[in-house]
């Protein structure tokens, strides 16, 4: 039974047990885990955290093995790959820079408040390590110049060429709100229902509604960031590459980071009444040590399905009945149509002094002096390359996560 499927109905939050009738287990033997290898009167900080490095570890574990065997793949056939593919081989596949990643997941996860006073569960302290990583990750890569990066994403906008391009297409396939404003192309419905009766040309205008929709969106998001920066007195190229990692996580990007990091990034939903609903919400938070920081929320909600296909096999107490049969052990699974489900985060953006709480975490590493416990073997490799490991870390703008939900349930078929 893989580990996600102990957690399926159990915690949604460290305080929150879902009471699905598909679960009844208790998390006395996750708590158990958790303490293992600990003393007996270890707090919920070191238990989570050993819970937590445990995780990133095998994450990274398996993340190194993949770009090895990419990377083979292409040398044995002559394939030069891009110079960002070459980029994100390097940082995982060479121990002083995944050193490093795991230096930034362990000062996160210290830091992190609700870790200083609960043992939470083992998939939403795994949900949050890599979502902490995937999207900081994102954000360094955006300030580090452009043949060092590892992604390839293309920049537009109306007052500045910093907005994500895949926030612009994608724009009116979710909804927005920006400070005090709201963006839905669901509010457009009726206009242009009324102007095809009136015999206009309904391609054309939807067309136009979707590229006013994306320009006004568009101008929102600048006109916001760019007002912050003001206040906060920020000018340089700091603007610019704030104004491009904010927009990052308001687009695809944002959501697979939170979708590739939650308990259901294994299970795919299908069925003819699915719905998938995307907000985003860009706001401001007072924070008592940085200040006024830029806060980003993300919802994703699927409803509706009725059918799923997981590696894992079906939940425990779910009678699949003959879905089992003949499936191989993947489905598809039969299951409810009040079946949900629903990953929400909440993120700030921040330009960081030169002094971080990040630094001695970073020193550490570079000293060689991140214990490697869980997974020794993973900072094995070369370490030639570490006078290039200069302007390869963090960046001025830092993106922290601050709150997450992480929701599956799969429920029965209401019987006929």
């Amino acid at each position: 039974m893989a580990d996600w499927q102990t957690q399926l109905f159990q915690f949604t939050r460290p305080l929150g047990v879902c009471r699905s009738v598909c679960c009844r287990e208790s998390t006395d033997a996750e708590l158990s885990f958790t303490k293992e290898g600990l003393p007996p009167d270890a707090t919920p900080l070191q238990c989570n955290m050993a819970l937590a490095n445990a995780s990133m570890a095998e994450y990274l574990v398996n993340l190194k093995q993949q770009c090895l065997d990419e990377k083979r793949h292409y040398e044995d056939r002559g394939i030069e790959a891009s110079l960002q593919k070459q980029n994100r081989w390097a940082l995982y596949t060479r121990s002083d820079r995944i050193q490093q990643c795991f230096a930034h997941s362990k000062a996160f996860i210290r830091q992190y408040p609700e870790c200083r006073f609960n043992v939470l569960p083992k998939q939403y302290l795994r949900a949050l390590t890599l979502l902490q990583h995937h999207i900081a990750e994102d954000t360094a890569d955006l300030c580090l110049p452009p043949e060092r990066r590892r992604h390839c994403d293309v920049f537009e906008g109306v007052k500045t060429d910093g907005v994500n391009s895949q926030l612009v297409k994608d724009a009116h396939r979710s909804e927005w709100t920006v400070g005090d404003e709201s963006f839905s192309m669901q509010q457009n419905r009726a206009s242009r229902s009324q102007s095809q009766c009136s015999g206009g040309d309904g391609l054309e205008d939807r067309k136009a509604a979707i590229a006013a929709f994306q320009h006004d969106l568009v101008v929102a998001v600048e006109e916001y960031i760019l007002s912050y920066c003001e206040r906060r007195d920020l000018t340089g190229p700091v603007v610019p590459q704030l104004m491009q990692c904010v927009t990052t996580q308001m687009s695809q990007a944002g959501l697979a980071n939170l979708e590739q990091s939650s308990q259901a990034c294994k299970v795919f939903v299908s069925g003819e009444g699915l719905q998938q609903r995307t907000t985003y919400n860009l706001a401001t938070l007072m924070d008592s040590a940085k200040g006024e920081v830029l806060k980003l929320s993300i919802l994703c909600m699927k409803t509706g399905f009725t059918s799923y296909i997981t590696p894992d096999g079906p939940p425990p107490g779910l009678d699949c009945g003959d879905d089992w049969e003949g499936t191989g052990g993947v489905g598809p699974f039969h299951c409810s149509d009040t079946s949900y489900l629903y990953q929400y985060a909440t993120m700030i953006f921040f330009v960081a002094d030169s002094k971080d709480g990040h630094q001695k975490e970073n020193e550490d590493a570079e000293r060689g002096q991140i214990s490697t416990r869980h997974a020794p073997h993973i900072f094995s490799g070369n370490n030639d390359k570490k006078r290039e490991r200069k302007g390869d870390g963090e960046g001025p703008v830092r993106c922290t996560v601050i709150d997450l939900l992480d929701e599956l349930h799969i429920l029965p078929m209401d019987p006929l």
